[in-house]
């Protein structure tokens, strides 16, 4: 939950419950758009922090940066364009406004998932078959797929009316509480934040009001 100075890559809060919206998350802060990839290497520590690849794949895709900076560039704008159709529809699904969300977006949308899936297939793992990348060490848009992977697979088993927007600080989660009525990303923070300016807001209404009575 971002309050004060940008936070990082490096030590933003991964509060999201998906790595999809997490990886919305770095363009937010207080609601307001910020840059947090500012490299290659960026979306790497996210996707190491997230834990969405192994090691040796990490490892891999550092060393195509090395060979590739130019692609790795290249790399680093197309995530920039998914995470922002995954924002306008998350936020489309979040407030109830999918009316207002282009045809244009949906296609962006949908052939970004499409891509990501296509780079998915069944390989033979001792005695059972597994679903895994193709490619997974020698492609940088690896590091871009993940997070469309996370999308589809965030809103085909998860209920989508839990995909809320925090009302303190705009920063996406999935409201994984019994009751479902989770209003901010973090309670100890953006709720009690808002909880202190409302306060403020009604006394200073109230000494308002009292200094008109006594005029």
């Amino acid at each position: 939950m971002p309050m004060g100075k940008v936070s990082t890559i490096a030590d933003m809060d991964l509060i999201g419950g998906a790595a999809c919206l997490d990886f919305v998350n770095t363009a937010l802060n207080d609601e307001l758009p910020v840059e947090r990839l500012h490299s290659y290497s960026d979306l790497l520590t996210l996707i190491d922090r997230l834990s969405l690849l192994d090691t040796s794949t990490l490892a891999a895709l550092k060393g195509l940066v090395e060979e590739n900076p130019e692609q790795a560039e290249r790399v680093l704008q197309k995530a920039r364009e998914v995470r922002q159709v995954l924002l306008t529809v998350f936020a489309a699904l979040a407030r109830g406004q999918f009316p207002q969300v282009t045809a244009q977006v949906f296609i962006s949308f949908n052939e970004s998932i499409q891509e990501a899936l296509g780079e998915r297939g069944f390989s033979a793992q001792g005695a059972k078959l597994e679903l895994s990348w193709e490619r997974p060490d020698k492609e940088l848009m690896q590091a871009v797929w993940v997070f469309s992977l996370s999308a589809y697979e965030l809103l085909t088993t998860q209920d989508q009316d839990l995909i809320k927007q925090c009302g303190g600080c705009g920063w996406f989660f999935l409201d994984e509480t019994k009751n479902h009525r989770r209003k901010w990303c973090d309670m100890q923070t953006c709720g009690t934040n808002q909880k202190a300016r409302r306060y403020y807001q009604r006394k200073k209404q109230g000494t308002t009001s009292t200094l008109r009575s006594e005029k």
